[in-house]
């Protein structure tokens, strides 16, 4: 089922959020998928905000059944749990309160799973775009085991019908073929080919919990905009893959995969999909360069150009934006530190080099604190 013309040619009009609002809630297979579409249009999220997937393997048929909703609220989450009549733990109320704490945003979801009892409703807290203190905070509070070199950018919740809890977490890099290179040799095959082409924008893997032991279970490489109509390889390769199929089993138009993830134990595969025309700037998972000052903390990314609808500022051949990570910086700051950025990245492009290594004493009162790999 798609939600329709609406969705595809006017992805901010109020009717079409609310078509895209029912699409989603019918997906959940719900009793009655009609309380779950009015909170989400009671409580709207940007198109962007939904992702469903699809997995398949070699020689099995492609399943549908699982949705996220970026920048959820607690209603949602409240709304999705009654939807799949699924009863919420204690745990997930000292989940809630630690992002209200910290100022990080909710991910929601589900999965059917044939909607047999071992169906899950998500929840997961973003700090995809936190600082590395917010982040250590989090890790110690939740999910101590996964207090190390790398703290999670995702921490999971999924709480089962039957009431079983499975913990996870998610670690994310600018490099997809960094991440995989001690993995599997298909995780390996992967972060290679979506870097030959330039689909990959990071990488991510995976982790479940148990007992306080971190158990690697799935590596995604997050996937640009391919240019054009032409899909990327690395998606049409995949066994079993179908586009046909893909976008019928999808509650809504799909704009190209933003990702793909496969499994470290078995050979199966899941895309991830939005809607189509739903905004994807900045592309990339990590930041290039992050600065603090005092209690200030900003991620710098930096994309060609030609990829980037939106953006703070560009040069000649890349567009840079911002993201806050933690505090409220002064918009003058922020512009007088990203001038000076966007001047460094003029002479790298000049010259030929990475822009990482023309980053010293940048203007007061602004210190570097992470160094990418750009």
């Amino acid at each position: 089922m798609h939600s329709g013309e609406n969705v595809r040619s006017k992805p901010n009009d109020p009717h079409a959020l609310r078509h895209l609002a029912h699409a989603v809630a019918a997906s959940s297979r719900a009793a009655d998928p009609e309380a779950l579409a009015a909170t989400l249009a009671l409580h709207p999220v940007e198109p962007a905000s939904y992702e469903a997937s699809i997995r398949g393997a070699a020689g099995r048929q492609l399943s549908a059944g699982r949705m996220m909703i970026e920048q959820a609220s607690e209603p949602v989450l409240a709304a999705v749990a009654c939807a799949l009549d699924v009863g919420l733990p204690p745990i997930v109320a000292v989940w809630l309160e630690r992002a209200r704490l910290e100022g990080v945003p909710l991910i929601v979801g589900w999965d059917l799973r044939e909607r047999t009892e071992r169906r899950c409703v998500k929840v997961y807290i973003n700090t995809s775009d936190a600082a590395e203190t917010i982040r250590a905070r989090l890790c110690a509070a939740l999910l101590p085991a996964a207090i190390g070199d790398d703290l999670p950018a995702v921490f999971g919740m999924n709480v089962c019908a039957t009431g079983q809890i499975e913990s996870k977490l998610y670690v994310q890099a600018a490099g997809a073929q960094t991440l995989a290179s001690g993995l599997t040799p298909r995780a390996r095959a992967l972060a290679d080919a979506a870097r030959q082409e330039g689909a990959d924008a990071g990488g991510v893997l995976s982790f479940d919990v148990q007992r306080d032991t971190l158990k690697p279970r799935a590596f995604f490489v997050a996937l640009r905009d391919p240019i054009g109509t032409t899909q990327w390889r690395c998606v049409e390769s995949l066994p079993g893959y179908d586009a046909r199929t893909i976008a019928a089993l999808l509650p809504f138009a799909p704009a190209p995969p933003r990702s793909i993830g496969i499994s470290l134990s078995d050979d199966t595969w899941t895309l991830y999909c939005k809607p189509r025309n739903s905004s994807r700037a900045p592309e990339t998972l990590e930041p290039t360069v992050v600065f603090r000052c005092d209690n200030v903390e900003v991620g710098l990314f930096v994309e060609p150009t030609e990829r980037a609808s939106r953006a703070f500022c560009r040069t000649e051949r890349h567009a840079i934006s911002v993201r806050e990570r933690a505090g409220a910086p002064e918009p003058r700051a922020i512009e007088s530190l990203v001038q000076w950025f966007a001047l460094r990245l003029r002479d790298a492009e000049r010259d030929g080099v990475p822009v990482v290594g023309r980053l010293d004493n940048p203007p007061p009162p602004w210190r570097m604190v992470v160094r990418g790999q750009q």
